[in-house]
């Protein structure tokens, strides 16, 4: 039962910083707030290119609405899936963005909130490093 609440998060570190400087964990798997608030999400991010690309598809799917291309329960099924889709790939922006900014990928954690993955990641670093 256990398995079920355990979430992954993949560390991220700057070679300069060392291990237990600043450490980012990304979670895996699905971004709800992605889902939810997605500009807003992307913008809280400084995730630009995705942020034109939501607001592109967003004017090109109430432009489609107004125009009468799609229904309204057809647009309603497409922003749905668009919301999907962002919310899916909301993490791999995340971590791509820390690549661009020098971070390299060190470790993965697991636990049951952020707090406990960190921490296993702290004790794990503690010993290799001893």
């Amino acid at each position: 039962m256990i398995f079920f609440r355990t979430k992954i998060y993949t560390v991220y570190l700057k070679p300069e910083d060392g291990l237990f400087r600043k450490p980012r964990f990304i979670k895996e798997g699905f971004n709800f707030a992605a889902f939810l608030f997605t500009g807003l999400w992307a913008l809280y991010h400084r995730l630009w290119m995705p942020l034109v690309m939501i607001l592109a598809v967003n004017i090109a799917l109430g432009y489609m609405l107004q125009s009468h291309v799609l229904l309204k329960l057809s647009y309603l099924v497409a922003q749905l899936g668009f919301n999907l889709l962002i919310g899916f790939h909301a993490n791999d922006w995340l971590r791509a963005r820390l690549a661009s900014q020098g971070y390299i990928f060190a470790d993965v954690s697991a636990g049951d909130s952020l707090l406990r993955a960190e921490q296993r990641y702290f004790e794990r670093a503690l010993t290799a490093g001893a």
